[in-house]
């Protein structure tokens, strides 16, 4: 009981300080911070993100396809207009349509991505712990890969001040799962040998059930004696 209590206490405790590093993320979407930082063109990411065809984008913002394309690949630079149509209907900034100034405004946005992509993992640990059916196996995942977005982050030059914080709630994190792991581990193990213990009734024995014949019965429910067998000769 005091053992439960305090991993409770644990889990409480990397969860709170789970969630007040979530709550100060920003929210660009990690795939969408990697190919902008890599060098692709914000409207064609953005475009791709919201699931828009460059037609339907283009009827939207009230250009044409092919000025679209243009955009998308750089050939042309849209007017203050058309950017802030596609911005709109992207449902973003104009800011977030911006390119890229130099390498470290590429640096800037792909750590805005890791830093996305541990908020998106901070909301899948809380998730799961929250549901019903707890999935130890996805929690060490997702914890697995939150340290490696850290790790990464940390080698694009970020040591941010909740580095240290975030990885004490998943240590905690990752200790009460060994733990219920290993509880279920020995329950299992002590209901197989409840199980053996029971099996071993003598009423589970393979003879147990076996019936001897009923004696007959005449008219009035009496049991009559078998008849002898009769002697040759007699």
């Amino acid at each position: 009981m005091v053992r439960d209590l305090d991993a409770y206490r644990d889990l409480k405790t990397g969860m709170r300080e789970l969630q007040a590093f979530d709550d100060g993320i920003a929210g660009i979407p990690a795939d969408v911070a990697h190919r902008i930082a890599d060098g692709e063109n914000p409207v064609r990411v953005w475009r791709d993100h919201r699931g828009l065809k460059a037609v339907a984008l283009a009827r939207k913002a009230g250009i044409s396809p092919a000025y679209l394309s243009e955009i998308e690949t750089g050939k042309k630079e849209g007017t203050f207009r058309t950017m802030a149509a596609l911005a709109r209907h992207l449902e973003i900034s104009l800011d977030d349509l911006a390119p890229l100034a130099d390498d470290q405004d590429a640096v800037s946005v792909r750590r805005a991505g890791r830093e996305a992509a541990l908020k998106a993992e901070i909301a899948g640990i809380r998730a799961t712990i929250a549901s019903g059916a707890f999935d130890s196996g996805a929690v060490r995942g997702a914890v697995k890969r939150l340290k490696a977005d850290m790790d990464a982050l940390v080698a694009d030059g970020a040591e941010p001040i909740w580095a240290r914080d975030l990885a004490s709630a998943l240590e905690q994190i990752v200790q009460l799962v060994d733990q219920a792991e290993s509880d279920i581990v020995e329950t299992a193990r002590s209901a197989q040998e409840r199980l053996e213990e029971i099996m071993s009734f003598k009423v589970f024995s393979p003879g147990a059930h076996r019936r001897s014949a009923a004696a007959p019965r005449d008219a009035d429910g009496a049991a009559t004696p078998l008849p002898s067998r009769q002697v040759a000769g007699e």
